[in-house]
């Protein structure tokens, strides 16, 4: 299998002062202005001992609530089949967490016992207080500061090496596919487009199609979204399923990038001129019988026009998989026709073959 350089999203990083202010910062000062009487009054050990006591309640309400959410703990909902090696990971997981509470505490305290040496005995180490800044402030803004560089240095080398376009994928409504994988390359580079394709499955019964407004139905998109294509793209991937033909096809055509006008991104007009990169108009992949697929520009300008492109074999498994899919979707839509008689039926009706026809003279 060929290795591709895929296209990744990636999110701009997420820091929200309240939450910082509300969860983090303040019972964490609240902990220290406990531990520094303490610590003043005591010992250091009482003011350890205090810490560990409050590290095991922080992290015993922090897993509670954790798990008392639907998605917190991890679709679990007590199965225990794995045995000794699931709890050996949990209680490493709890350890793990009960750990880092405690080193912060530990952390933010060492500031307050400096202040208690300095007020018992008036000597003051400036290299420790120093060191403590650093730590409890300095290296959470360094961390922050390398996520948000790295963010923006990431998205600038995105806008250079990919365009933004509008990709519709469309078919005859009754020519049910089920499209596995479209990718644009640029074989040279290696780079590569990466977006998850939602098909739209359903069956329309020729009485529906009959009476559908003409526009609505020769503009109606089975996908339709925002995507990435590399620069200088020269490779179009496809892979699609065709229930009524039974059959599925796999096609490399050759891709006119140079066609294509890339234009620079205006908007939003907030976002850095050179984090917005390069777009083009909206690109309609059209697929056909028999493997046929034809690309236009927004302005219908035929790009692409691949007819008759490959069979390739597909397991009985995977073949099994979609049908399963296209069924629920079916009964999902409270339909419960038998899949087979309409595949058979679409397919010696010539219904697809005369809406092909008439488009043509039109």
């Amino acid at each position: 299998m060929k290795k591709y350089k895929f296209y990744k999203k990636i999110e701009p990083v997420y820091f929200d002062s309240k939450e910082f202010i509300c969860y983090l910062f303040f019972p964490i000062m609240l902990a220290s202005c406990i531990s520094y009487p303490i610590l003043y009054l005591l010992d250091v050990k009482a003011t350890i001992i205090f810490n560990v006591i409050l590290a095991l309640v922080a992290n015993f309400f922090y897993n509670g609530l954790k798990n008392a959410t639907p998605n917190g703990s991890n679709g679990n909902n007590g199965n225990n089949s794995l045995g000794v090696l699931s709890i050996f990971f949990e209680i490493i997981y709890y350890f793990s967490t009960f750990l880092t509470v405690f080193i912060v505490l530990f952390i933010t305290d060492f500031g307050f016992y400096l202040l208690v040496v300095y007020q018992k005995t008036n000597q003051f180490n400036p290299l420790y207080f120093y060191l403590w800044l650093f730590t409890l402030f300095g290296l959470p803004v360094l961390y922050f500061a390398i996520k948000i560089s790295n963010y923006y240095y990431i998205k600038w080398r995105q806008a250079v090496a990919y365009v933004t376009l509008i990709l519709d994928v469309k078919h005859d409504l009754e020519l049910i596919c089920c499209v596995d994988n479209i990718q644009f390359v640029n074989t040279l580079n290696r780079k590569s487009s990466n977006f998850k394709i939602n098909n739209y499955l359903d069956y329309y019964s020729p009485q529906t199609i009959e009476v559908m407004d003409k526009i609505y139905y020769t503009n109606k998109a089975v996908f339709r979204e925002l995507v990435q294509i590399p620069f200088d793209t020269d490779m179009l991937l496809i892979t699609w399923f065709s229930f009524v033909e039974d059959k599925c096809y796999s096609a490399e055509i050759p891709f006119p990038f140079k066609k294509l006008k890339i234009e620079q991104e205006k908007y939003p007009e907030s976002k850095l001129r050179m984090l917005r990169g390069k777009e083009t108009k909206p690109l309609l992949l059209h697929i056909y019988l028999n493997g046929g697929i034809k690309l236009f520009n927004k302005e219908g300008v035929l790009l692409i026009d691949s007819a008759n492109n490959k069979e390739v074999p597909i397991s009985k498994e995977d073949k099994e998989i979609k049908l399963l899919r296209f069924r629920h979707r079916l009964i999902f839509s409270g339909k419960t026709e038998d899949l087979p008689e309409i595949f058979n039926e679409i397919k010696t009706s010539g219904r697809i073959e005369a809406r092909l026809s008439r488009t043509k003279q039109t």
